[in-house]
């Protein structure tokens, strides 16, 4: 096995933009995103998980937001949208 050598001057490539960090940068305060799973209508995972993203990606720039779980009346979760706040 080599020893790992020390190398010096490689610059450290970009992370690059997240779709989230996209919609976040375009949102305006006021705005909301509707989650809904393409094909299958509203999956309670998916919606949360990127429902919460969407929402750490606007705080992470400085920008407040909330998220709600919109319920039918049969009190049956239908949708998570979340607003960008300030």
């Amino acid at each position: 096995m080599t020893e790992p050598k020390i190398e010096k001057g490689i610059p450290i490539p970009s992370q690059g933009r997240g779709k989230y960090k996209r919609l976040a940068d375009e949102m305006k305060v006021g705005d909301s995103v509707l989650f809904i799973d393409k094909g299958v209508g509203y999956t309670k995972e998916f919606a949360n998980i990127n429902a919460t993203k969407l929402t750490s990606a606007l705080r992470k720039n400085g920008m407040k937001a909330c998220q709600r779980i919109m319920k039918k009346s049969d009190n049956e979760p239908t949708e998570t949208r979340v607003w960008r706040t300030e």
